[in-house]
């Protein structure tokens, strides 16, 4: 007798269950299985204060360090695999920030682009030597914060500002990385 073959559990004719079985077991090791898409996140830009007293106008340094630091921001949250980039058409219109536009219209704009996380929020520099930030992550779908933090960082010099970018997104990545990510994904499903 082949060893493909065996008799039924009665003892009549032979069948052969054992070779569908294999059969079936390599056909399902050879299609891939669909991974959860990743969440959204859109990340708008930031708000800055000077207060720091510094005689020489900086504005155009630090619009260009905000710019980089939102930059920096996104593409190091969209670099692994739970988030994809989103944008929000409001950054074309109106610089579409937390002091800029009014919290439903944000949300109304999180909601349209179809994000799960909005991340925003503002730098106060307020000395040559010490700045802080404010950067919050709210999930659109609940409409809530699920990470409000305040971070310090030492220099008004763009490494200073890519540093706090990158601490900034480590932190976003661990408190929502993996199953909040996913969770907010599976929620965007019909």
């Amino acid at each position: 007798m082949n060893a493909e073959i065996a008799l039924t559990p009665t003892g009549g004719a032979p069948t052969a269950r054992p070779l569908l079985v294999a059969a079936a077991g390599l056909f399902m090791t050879a299609v891939p299985v669909a991974a959860e898409p990743p969440a959204t996140v859109a990340v708008i830009a930031f708000d800055y204060v000077d207060t720091s007293g510094e005689a020489r106008d900086q504005t155009k340094e630090h619009a260009d360090r905000l710019a980089a630091f939102r930059t920096r921001l996104r593409d190091r949250l969209v670099e692994g695999p739970d988030f994809r980039p989103v944008e929000l058409s409001c950054l074309d219109r109106s610089g579409c920030s937390a002091e800029t536009t009014p919290p439903a219209e944000l949300l109304k704009e999180a909601r349209s682009a179809g994000a799960d996380f909005l991340v925003f929020g503002g730098i106060h520099k307020m000395s040559t030597l010490v700045g802080w930030g404010r950067v919050d992550v709210l999930d659109v779908a609940a409409d809530k914060l699920v990470s409000d933090r305040i971070i310090s960082f030492r220099g008004d010099t763009d490494e200073a500002f890519d540093r706090a970018a990158e601490f900034a997104a480590k932190d976003i990545l661990t408190t929502l990385g993996g199953s909040r990510a996913a969770d907010a994904s599976e929620r965007r499903k019909p």
